[in-house]
């Protein structure tokens, strides 16, 4: 079974870019602009989130840190994806598992999943 990637991003093009590389390099994906109820996510059944730090205005580390308190989502691995020039202590404050600097090189991106999904460490 593949490995299952939810990406929830603001900007459409971008979420399609990230759905399709992943897809090329084997992960089912799902992406969504935002989740309506945090029960889409638990259905998903993810073993990775990719998450937005600007979601419709909002800060993504706030669903962030709501992710790491459900029970059922807890475990799942988060990297945080943004612009933000202090996305290292976003995603440090919010409990993310990593984080992701836009514009983003693919291969970093891909690498930084895989590795994730599969629990190794990260190689910096």
């Amino acid at each position: 079974m593949n490995k299952r990637v939810l990406i929830i991003e603001n900007d459409q093009d971008i979420r399609h870019i990230v759905a399709l590389i992943l897809k090329e390099q084997g992960f089912e994906t799902l992406s969504i602009p935002e989740p309506k109820e945090l029960s889409e996510l638990i259905s998903f059944d993810a073993d990775l989130i990719l998450l937005d730090e600007f979601i419709n205005s909002r800060p993504g580390h706030r669903l962030c840190r709501r992710i790491k308190q459900i029970p059922a989502l807890a475990a799942i691995p988060v990297i945080i994806l943004s612009t933000a020039h202090n996305i290292e202590l976003i995603a440090a404050e919010c409990e993310a598992n990593d984080h992701i600097s836009k514009p983003f090189d693919i291969e970093e991106m891909v690498v930084k999943v895989a590795r994730m999904v599969n629990h190794l460490p990260l190689a910096y």
